[in-house]
């Protein structure tokens, strides 16, 4: 079987998350792809996932 090198330098980023935490219940998860700057994003807490299944907003700021 052959094999290839990789390192580092051969990465690079495909995907962003952003951490979650409800404001209601304090649940917290991982997002993918709610990183747009200056961006408002309307998140709901599931409830099928043990959060309280409140409908809340999250501004994004780089900053």
């Amino acid at each position: 079987m052959k094999r290839i090198n990789r390192t580092y330098a051969d990465t690079e980023v495909t995907e962003l998350s952003t951490q979650i935490k409800c404001p209601y219940c304090g649940r917290e998860w991982m997002e993918p792809d709610l990183d747009e700057c200056g961006t408002v994003y309307n998140l709901n807490c599931d409830e099928d996932d043990d959060g309280c299944g409140k409908d809340f907003e999250m501004y994004f700021d780089a900053s």
